[in-house]
């Protein structure tokens, strides 16, 4: 390959990236995704949960989430949070959001690398936990646990 033709092609390679990012900024534009708007983010503590929970089943309403959908959501929530609660009183900051029709709420704590969504060894079948436990496994399919940036995050699924 002669300089010529080096030039060619990284001038082809520059056009394909331009119009790509193009692409790629119209399709936001075009979809609207916002995934952490103004107004979907919410802390969320034992205290401030119901609140939290009535804003959140809101926001899902104006989604057009059915109400079966929103009442294992939010169910969910409240449950992983007093876990996230009980285990190191971490606050909880809930995201909801809305990518391509798929919606989901991100629960994100700090601290401890802890995954709410395991059983505890030294529990009985007629404790809290117990009853935790039987609706995380019931949701399996709706709910992803991971660590990043040393922050718990579990995924919930709403649609």
């Amino acid at each position: 390959m002669d300089f010529q033709e080096l030039k060619l092609l990284f001038t082809l390679i520059a056009i394909i990236v331009v119009i790509v990012a193009l692409l790629f900024l119209q399709c936001v534009y075009f979809f609207k995704i916002k995934p952490y708007k103004e107004g979907l983010i919410f802390t969320v503590t034992r205290e401030s949960i119901g609140e939290q929970s009535d804003k959140i089943k809101g926001i899902l309403a104006e989604m057009h989430m059915d109400g079966k959908e929103m009442t294992a959501s939010l169910l969910l929530l409240e449950e992983i949070v007093v876990r996230l609660q009980e285990h190191a009183d971490q606050i909880v900051t809930a995201y909801v959001k809305k990518i391509f029709g798929k919606v989901s709420l991100a629960l994100v704590a700090s601290g401890s690398k802890y995954n709410p969504l395991l059983v505890p060894e030294n529990e009985s079948a007629e404790s809290e936990d117990s009853f935790r436990d039987l609706i995380f496994k019931a949701n399996t399919m709706n709910l992803t646990y991971k660590r990043s940036h040393r922050k718990n995050v579990v995924i919930v699924r709403v649609h």
